[in-house]
C-alpha cells in the first residue's frame, strides 16, 4: 500500500531509534545502539494489508535461518485502520500469523514518522555499525534481500557458511508467473473511496442502485459512509442489503470489522456462488449451497483465490448491524503450467 510517491532513500544513512511505540510483543524494548554488532532487519507492516502478508513467508524463513547468526528481524506495526491501532488487537494477530520475531507496535506513527516512512511494506538492513545498507519498498526482491542479509552478516563471520538464497516461496512469485491488469485497491470510506451513487457523509441513508463499475462501489440497503468505512445499520433475517463492484483479477480480498460480535456476509460472484476453483481460503458453504465468510475480529478476509482470470461483478450481502467494511484489495498473477 503506497500513500504518497516521494521516496527518501535511507541507505548509507544512519538509523534513527525506534522509540515512541505503545509496546513490544515477542520482546523487551529494543534499541539500535543497542543491537550495534547485530544486523537489524526492520519491516513496516500492517496486518491487514495484503502486500506485507505476501512477505511474510520469507520474513519467517530469514528469522529461521539467520537468528543465530547475528540477524535481528523486527517488525513496525504501524496501523491503517481504527481497529488495528489496538495493541490487543495487533498481539492476536501476531500470535495467528505465527510471527516469533520482535515487533514494536507504532500506533502514534511516531517510529513511522522518523524513518520518513510512507510504504506498507518496506525493508531496510541495518548493518553492524547502526548504519541502513539495504532499502525496499513492496513485494519481491526476495533473493536480492536475502543476499544482501548474507554479505552484512559475513561481516560479522567471515567463515560462517550459508543456505542456498531462497528466490521464491509462493507459487505466484515463482518464475515464469504471469501478472495480468488487476483491479487497483479499493477503499470504503468517502475519504479515499469512489461510489457510483450521490453519498451522504456520516448519515444513515437507505442506497439503491444496479450502476455496477470497476473501482467504484455500489450501495443497496441501510448504510452509513464513515471517513474510513461502510457501516451496515440493521439486523435482518434475510440478506437482501448489499455492496458491490466490478473487479478484474483472480483475487480479492477484504478488510472486516465487526463491532458487535461474529456476523456471516454472503458473497456472490455474478450474482452466483463462489465456484469451489474460485472460492477464497475464508469462504464456506452453509447447507444451502450458499458462499459466506464468517467475521469475528478486524483483519483481511481472502473471498476470491483461483486461475480464472476476468472481469466479474462481486455482492457483498450483509444482515447484520455489526458488518463493517474498510477497503478491497486484488491479485491477478497466474502461475503457467
Amino acid at each position: 500500500m503506497i500513500l504518497q510517491f516521494s521516496v527518501f532513500n535511507w541507505t548509507g544513512k544512519k538509523s534513527p531509534e525506534l522509540d515512541g511505540g505503545i509496546g513490544w510483543i515477542n520482546s523487551k524494548p529494543l534499541k539500535i545502539s543497542e543491537l550495534k554488532g547485530k544486523v537489524v532487519l526492520i519491516d513496516f507492516f500492517e496486518y491487514t494489508c495484503v502486500n506485507c502478508l505476501r512477505t511474510l513467508p520469507y520474513l519467517k524463513e530469514w528469522h529461521k535461518r539467520y537468528k543465530d547468526a547475528g540477524l535481528v528481524i523486527i517488525g513496525v506495526h504501524t496501523p491503517e485502520f481504527d481497529f488495528s491501532a489496538e495493541f490487543e488487537n495487533v498481539k492476536r494477530a501476531v500470535e495467528e500469523l505465527g510471527i516469533e520475531y520482535p515487533v514494536v507496535v507504532d500506533s502514534k506513527y511516531e517510529i513511522w514518522n522518523a524513518f520518513k516512512n510512507q510504504f506498507w511494506p518496506r525493508k531496510l538492513l541495518v548493518d553492524k555499525d547502526g548504519i541502513i545498507r539495504y532499502d525496499h519498498i513492496g513485494e519481491g526482491a526476495y533473493g536480492a534481500t536475502e543476499a544482501k542479509i548474507q554479505e552484512l552478516l559475513k561481516q560479522l563471520n567471515s567463515n560462517v557458511s550459508f543456505p542456498e538464497i531462497i528466490h521464491y516461496l509462493r507459487e505466484e512469485d515463482k518464475p515464469g508467473a504471469v501478472c495480468y491488469p488487476r483491479t487497483p485497491e479499493m477503499y470504503a470510506g468517502y475519504l479515499r473511496g469512489y461510489f457510483t451513487q450521490k453519498i451522504n457523509p456520516e448519515k444513515e441513508t437507505f442506497y439503491s442502485g444496479n450502476d455496477y463499475k470497476e473501482t467504484q462501489i455500489t450501495l443497496n440497503g441501510w448504510f452509513k459512509v464513515e471517513a474510513m468505512r461502510i457501516v451496515h445499520l440493521r439486523d435482518m433475517e434475510q440478506f437482501s442489503d448489499y455492496i458491490s463492484f466490478k473487479f478484474r483479477g483472480t483475487e480479492v480480498n477484504a478488510v472486516f470489522n465487526s463491532d458487535g460480535g461474529p456476523y456471516d456476509v454472503m458473497v456472490t460472484l455474478d450474482d452466483k456462488p463462489i465456484p469451489e476453483d474460485m472460492k477464497g481460503s475464508d469462504v464456506f458453504y452453509d447447507s444451502l449451497g450458499r458462499s459466506l465468510v464468517r467475521v469475528n475480529s478486524g483483519r483481511m478476509y481472502n473471498l476470491i483465490s483461483g486461475r480464472r482470470y476476468g472481469v466479474y461483478t462481486l455482492k457483498l450481502y450483509t444482515n447484520s448491524s455489526s458488518f463493517s467494511v474498510y477497503s478491497f484489495t486484488f491479485g491477478s498473477c497466474v502461475v503457467k503450467e
